[in-house]
C-alpha cells in the first residue's frame, strides 16, 4: 500500500505559513516548488526544488546567509 499524495496546493500553503517573507508556487509543467524573496539589500533571490523538504533546506540557507 503506497502513502497517500499531498496536493501541492496544501504544500504550497504549509510552506508560505513557515516562510512568511518568501513567495511560492508549484510549477504545475515542471513539478517543481518555486519561491522568490526580496533580501534587506534589495537582492531578489529564488528557488526550485524537487521537494518540499528540498524547498525548506534551500530557503533556511538562504535565509540565515541574508545579511
Amino acid at each position: 500500500m503506497s502513502e497517500p499524495q499531498i496536493s501541492p496546493t496544501v504544500v504550497v500553503r504549509a510552506l508560505s505559513a513557515r516562510f512568511p517573507k518568501w513567495t511560492i508556487w508549484w510549477g504545475q509543467a515542471t513539478t517543481h516548488y518555486w519561491g522568490m524573496s526580496r533580501r534587506r539589500d534589495g537582492l531578489l533571490v529564488h528557488i526550485e526544488a524537487r521537494s518540499a523538504q528540498e524547498f525548506v533546506q534551500r530557503a533556511r540557507e538562504i535565509d540565515a546567509d541574508t545579511p
